[in-house]
């Protein structure tokens, strides 16, 4: 063997060495996924009927609803995540102006409790809004805490929709009993997949 093939093994085989010591290989892809699991969700439904004339305004609150955490958005809540979001779908059938909020909760006690640990997120839509409109949402931490606390209990959050409503006009508007402003919601976390 010359004396190039004997250093070249022998580079080689330090390499190799030093590799295989090496707990962390810099050389090997480190990366994030970005999921996006939905909530289960209902139809909320409007809390009046009949003949609304126009200018009239009025406050609405849903009737809070359990959405439970197990499955597959327990799996994701379980994970080691760097960051989570709550993207909140709104669609209605009227064309009413609404200033909403959703609230987010371990417990129907806590939906409008102003201390408690929960998540507020403020939706408005337009009288001209009668196609879904989406917003995304930072949940911060106390709140990504509260919402693994709760899938690791393998329990339910409490959702409530409260807020405004108008109709400007023009002449009158009819609501019926299947008239409805929909929330859907979903979680979107970002998980260590490689670290």
């Amino acid at each position: 063997m010359n004396d190039s093939r004997l250093t070249l093994a022998i580079l080689s085989a330090l390499a190799t060495s030093v590799t295989l010591a090496c707990e962390n290989i810099p050389l090997l892809p480190h990366w994030d996924a970005d999921w996006n699991v939905p909530l289960p969700s209902q139809s909320i439904g409007v809390p009046f009927a009949g003949i609304v004339p126009a200018g009239t305004s009025a406050t609405m609150s849903s009737v809070p609803q359990r959405q439970s955490l197990d499955g597959s958005i327990g799996s994701i809540l379980d994970q080691s995540l760097s960051n989570a979001a709550l993207v909140v779908v709104l669609s209605k059938t009227l064309p009413v102006s609404t200033d909403d909020t959703v609230f987010v909760a371990a417990d129907s006690a806590s939906l409008t409790n102003v201390s408690a640990t929960r998540i507020v997120v403020p939706v408005t839509l337009t009288a001209s809004d009668l196609t879904p409109v989406t917003d995304t949402f930072t949940i911060a931490t106390p709140g990504l805490t509260m919402l693994q606390t709760v899938a690791k209990a393998k329990g339910s959050l409490w959702v409530q929709l409260r807020g405004r409503v108008t109709y400007a006009g023009p002449g009158t508007l009819t609501v019926a009993p299947g008239d409805s402003i929909h929330v859907r919601l979903s979680l979107l976390a970002t998980i260590a997949v490689s670290k």
